[in-house]
């Protein structure tokens, strides 16, 4: 599905913004208590300096970055982590869809004390649903979606043929060995579910 949105941000586009970001969710907390976890807090972001969050241990890449993310700045590290910060600890591959970084940017910006005036070029842009073109159409796909592509490409999803037992021991590896935060029952039962309709065996 494609959604059209105009080109402020607006609240449709913060809302799509909050769907598209569960993918940053694996790594990174958005509420004003949040701590660090896999990736530092995000809330303030827009009123502090890159690589500056308190007790997150930030890779030299970023370290080197000066001043404050603005929404050009995230939406060039967001298309592609590592080549706009060579050498950062973050792992995740990237968000092609500018349109699909533009609402996060949006979404982002509410994410502060006072919020940001966040609207990059693509803000007008129709924004694909997450997944949408890569994993098999159905219900539970933006969640299985955001879930796999928080740590490496979803086109890894569509090459595996396993059973649903299969499935929930590689989600356990994952967890155990990769770092992946623990799902909660109901959310984890429709990725089993999802993953073992349609890459089952």
């Amino acid at each position: 599905m494609l959604v059209s949105l105009p080109s402020s941000a607006d609240e449709a586009l913060i809302q799509a913004g909050e769907q598209q970001a569960m993918v940053c969710e694996a790594c990174h907390q958005f509420e004003p208590d949040g701590i660090a976890v896999v990736g530092p807090p995000l809330w303030g972001i827009a009123q502090r300096d890159i690589a500056s969050a308190e007790g997150f241990n930030y890779s030299d890449a970023l370290k080197k970055l000066d001043g404050k993310w603005d929404a050009n700045k995230l939406d060039a590290f967001l298309l592609a982590p590592n080549e706009y910060a060579p050498g950062t600890n973050m792992v995740f591959p990237g968000i092609k869809d500018p349109g699909a970084r533009a609402a996060i940017i949006a979404w982002l910006a509410t994410k502060n004390p006072t919020p940001a005036n966040w609207v990059t070029k693509s803000a007008g842009s129709a924004i694909k649903s997450v997944g949408d073109g890569i994993l098999a159409p159905g219900e539970n796909m933006a969640l299985v979606a955001s879930v796999c592509s928080a740590c490496h490409s979803l086109h890894l999803v569509t090459q595996q043929g396993l059973s649903k037992q299969r499935w929930d021991e590689t989600l356990d590896w994952m967890v155990e060995e990769q770092g992946m935060d623990e799902l909660n029952p109901d959310d984890r039962e429709a990725v089993l579910v999802y993953l073992s309709t349609y890459y089952g065996m």
